[in-house]
């Protein structure tokens, strides 16, 4: 394992890129953004979401076809530039068809993002013929991404009350802006020189391969319930303090406790994977994640909120980095934007179902009902992991 001041430049910026992108404040106003300024409750807010994970899902592959196609760089710089339109436009004014219109800029510049960014690190590892450590090299950008949304967190608790929460929305705008320049300016693309191919061709190729590698599939359905589920907890955990009565400065401090067992979890799951293997340890996720949810729907008390953050959403948020060694090995480097895309579609597509179904159960039954659901959602994933992996 190499050490940590070993690495080439661009590994080097795209860790700085992932802390500066983790500096975003929206993570601790979720709630008073969407249901005290919007106006929004839960279902509405739910279903917004899932009008968002729609367009992702829509604009999936065309977008990774892109990345693939004319160049995954440029892919990653539209995806923020449009990150920073949909940041301004959904903190104009409190309305419904404003909300959409930016849910769906996002949603377009989140594609864009998702498969080339990744696709995009993994090439430069393959340049300096590192690859085989990519998945300290991702981990690694997880892991500077939560400390910044940790710094975020404890900005939160002094700015909370200094700035209206749609001003707080739009610091965003600076850090991607920050991004944009960085990853414009100092990091090259990974591959140069190669023949260029038709979108269709890659499209194809990319389909056959998923559609041929039963590991893929899996490890597709694998980490979409487990990321489904999970997701939720970031949705979900404010709700179920002000439910118990928790004053919101405290939001920033609950999120600090999700973020540091995430961190945790970079940390163990890879000695688990070398000590137990890929087959148990995707078992334990499973059993973990499910089971923190259920006792944090059974307890009804903060200290189940706990359990969810730090089982549910410290290990279930962090799956898809875990096993994206695995992934990444599957695939050629002139299909991983579009394989990568297929794979993150199975997330997606269950996001724009559970959604509507989550919200709908938030505010009919209570937010811990639904914790109980989502625990019980997750332990499914037990029969969708790998039986083995293939390289």
């Amino acid at each position: 394992m190499k050490k940590i001041f070993a690495w080439p430049k661009e590994i080097y910026l795209f860790w700085i890129v992932d802390f500066i992108l983790g500096l975003e404040l929206i993570g601790s106003v979720l709630l008073i953004f969407f249901r005290d300024w919007g106006g929004l409750n839960q279902t509405q807010t739910q279903m917004l979401q899932s009008w968002f994970t729609l367009w992702i899902f829509i604009l999936e592959i065309p977008t990774g076809v892109f990345g693939d196609v004319v160049g995954k760089k440029k892919s990653v710089l539209i995806g923020y530039i449009l990150t920073i339109i949909g940041t301004i436009t959904y903190s104009i004014v409190p309305n419904i068809w404003l909300f959409l219109l930016s849910e769906f800029i996002f949603a377009a510049g989140i594609a864009f993002i998702s498969g080339s960014k990744e696709a995009w690190m993994y090439g430069i590892a393959e340049k300096y013929n590192i690859q085989s450590e990519f998945k300290q090299i991702y981990a690694t950008a997880k892991t500077f991404n939560i400390i910044g949304m940790i710094v975020a967190s404890v900005i939160f608790i002094y700015i909370n009350t200094l700035l209206p929460v749609q001003q707080i929305f739009r610091l965003g705008i600076f850090t991607n802006l920050l991004v944009i320049l960085l990853l414009g300016f100092l990091i090259k693309p990974a591959q140069g020189g190669k023949k260029k191919r038709k979108p269709t061709e890659v499209a194809k190729e990319a389909f056959q391969l998923l559609k041929s590698n039963i590991t893929l599939r899996k490890l597709a359905i694998y980490t979409g319930l487990l990321g489904s589920t999970s997701y939720f907890v970031i949705w979900l955990y404010q709700q179920a303090l002000r439910v118990l009565s928790v004053d919101d400065i405290a939001f920033g401090e609950y999120r600090i406790v999700l973020l540091g067992s995430q961190l945790l979890v970079l940390r163990l799951f890879p000695i688990l994977f070398k000590k137990l293997g890929l087959k148990k340890v995707l078992i334990l996720i499973a059993i973990i994640v499910g089971l923190g949810f259920i006792i944090g729907g059974v307890l009804h008390n903060t200290i189940g909120i706990l359990f969810v953050l730090a089982f549910s959403g410290g290990l279930g948020l962090q799956v898809s980095t875990l096993v994206s060694d695995n992934v990444n090995n599957e695939i050629e480097e002139d299909q991983r934007s579009t394989v990568l895309s297929f794979v993150n579609m199975a997330r997606r597509l269950m996001l724009t179902v559970f959604n509507p179904v989550i919200g709908f159960l938030v505010d009919t039954k209570g937010v811990f009902i639904a914790f109980t659901v989502l625990g019980v959602i997750s332990l499914l994933a037990i029969f969708f992991k790998p039986k083995i992996i293939s390289k």
